[in-house]
């Protein structure tokens, strides 16, 4: 066990650390080349490497000088650790690093049609290596404890030595950490709903970027079996986390996202057409049903067959008898009408032109997607998308640029759903991003560049607020009047944007 005053020079170390932190995520919303944030998140994984070491060499009273492999191994379990925290925000870094990372369009599409199996895969190893580094979590102090440089050994040592209980309170620690931090977050967020203060929201912040990573690296310590002494009442160490508090809260306050005050309304797109599910969508009779409300788009969806023909649907897949679920772009137009009813795209825009409504119209794409799409689709609806300032928006970036080369007076927007990559640079006229995984970072990096962003798809009064409050330009709703009516309050709600914490530390 660690004495006092090496406890509580951990204790001041991890708040310098967190304070550095913050300094550095400050820094990255401002200049953000995927080499910058490479640099700051190498920097902070040294430093946290380097607190974690300390802590286990005061604990074990034994240092692994000179025993090389010792060092690999605990550099390698540092590794293992820093890739398990990546999926919980990793203090805020994770944003960064998912948003920075410099993918093509076209590996973009492709992440993005195929992103139930890479989740679901995803979560399935995230799982297993989880509980593998939960299980094995003693590893590194025993290396360090160990009698010579044998780390191969310790590791079976630490395996067979480990028991279910110690195992599951260890599971039950790591759920209680992120059950407590959601928690935190999300009482504060009522607080300053309760109660509007300038001052009370920014320390609210403070709390919450001191509190949340402090508890989540000393649980992880924990789980490494540092050993801390207990301190007592330390005045002098609580209020050094009261200044921290302090500093925290002055660095949310430079935070532009929290005096970003909404100037205009934002622009209302009727999701598949329909308003409170008055109708069915992607259909003419929808169209024609809501079209006298004069919103300014109507969003929908359109599929290519196999034959070429474009229909008004929105999933991959229809059900043909006797053959289950197959994608549309397998199937002949006729095959399709013979099953079921669709409405042909072409009658679709000439009724809203002839409606004089403009629509935002999303191409669908499948891993089957012709690669001409997007240049048969220009070419087929060339003259009737350019009779009102319709827009086409679609993940599948190279089909738009198909579409952009043929009409270039037409706007095309990239749809994204898991908000990965460098987007800012694509070459697009507007964004819609998903609701759920757009964050402050993300809307302020593609917005400074001064085209439209959008979001969806935003039905509640909880997400439109905060997608308004982030400074979204339009918002794709099934819920058009609810959105119409919206009035919000910079000031009366912002403590919304403290939600947007959990991204950082869940």
């Amino acid at each position: 066990m660690m004495g006092k005053n090496e406890t509580k020079l951990y204790y001041y170390l991890t708040g310098a650390l967190i304070c550095l932190i913050l300094l550095m995520r400050r820094f990255l919303s401002t200049y953000q080349h995927f080499t910058v944030v490479v640099f700051c998140s190498l920097t902070m994984f040294l430093l946290l490497v380097a607190l974690f070491y300390y802590g286990l060499t005061q604990t074990a009273h034994k240092t692994i000088q000179g025993r090389l492999w010792s060092l690999m191994a605990l550099l390698g379990s540092g590794i293992y650790l820093f890739v398990l925290m990546l999926p919980l925000g990793l203090f805020g870094f994770s944003n960064y690093i998912k948003f920075s990372v410099p993918i093509s369009g076209a590996q973009f599409t492709w992440i993005t049609v195929n992103r139930y199996p890479i989740a679901i895969s995803a979560v399935i190893v995230y799982f297993v290596l989880a509980m593998i580094g939960i299980y094995c979590s003693g590893y590194a102090r025993q290396v360090v404890e160990a009698d010579g440089d044998r780390p191969i050994q310790v590791l079976g040592d630490t395996v067979r030595t480990r028991t279910g209980k110690a195992f599951l309170l260890k599971a039950v620690m790591v759920l209680g950490m992120l059950f407590g931090v959601c928690i935190l977050i999300l009482g504060l967020g009522w607080l300053n709903q309760s109660v509007q203060n300038d001052v009370g929201f920014f320390l609210s912040q403070g709390i919450i970027d001191i509190v949340a990573p402090f508890a989540e690296i000393v649980i992880i310590s924990r789980l490494l079996n540092i050993e801390f002494a207990h301190l007592g009442h330390d005045y002098l160490f609580g209020g050094f986390a009261l200044l921290l508090i302090v500093f925290a809260g002055l660095i949310a306050g430079l935070n532009p996202s929290f005096y970003h005050q909404p100037t205009d309304k934002p622009t209302i797109i009727v999701h598949r057409g329909v308003i409170n599910q008055n109708g069915q969508a992607n259909t003419i009779a929808a169209l024609k049903r809501n079209s006298k409300y004069h919103f300014p788009f109507i969003e929908m969806d359109i599929q290519e067959t196999k034959d070429h023909h474009f229909i008004c649907a929105h999933d991959d897949d229809v059900h043909i008898p006797g053959q289950g679920e197959r994608e549309i772009d397998q199937l002949d137009l006729s095959t399709i009408r013979k099953y079921h009813h669709v409405d042909m795209f072409t009658d679709y825009l000439r009724t809203a032109n002839q409606l004089e409504q403009p629509l935002i119209i999303e191409l669908k794409v499948t891993n089957s997607s012709d690669r001409l799409m997007g240049t048969r689709f220009a070419n087929q609806f060339h003259t009737q998308l350019t009779v009102l300032p319709d827009r086409v928006h679609s993940v599948g970036y190279p089909y738009l640029r198909q579409i952009k080369q043929q009409v270039p007076q037409v706007k095309v927007g990239l749809v994204t759903m898991l908000n990965l990559g460098n987007i800012g640079r694509y070459n697009v006229d507007f964004y819609t991003l998903q609701h759920l995984t757009a964050n402050p970072f993300l809307i302020a990096s593609v917005g400074k560049t001064g085209r439209p962003v959008y979001s969806w798809t935003d039905d509640s009064k909880l997400s439109m607020i905060r997608m308004e409050m982030l400074g979204t330009t339009g918002q794709v709703t099934d819920q058009a009047f609810r959105l119409q009516r919206l009035h919000v309050n910079p000031r009366r709600d912002r403590w919304i944007l403290l939600l947007n914490s959990l991204q950082n530390y869940l």
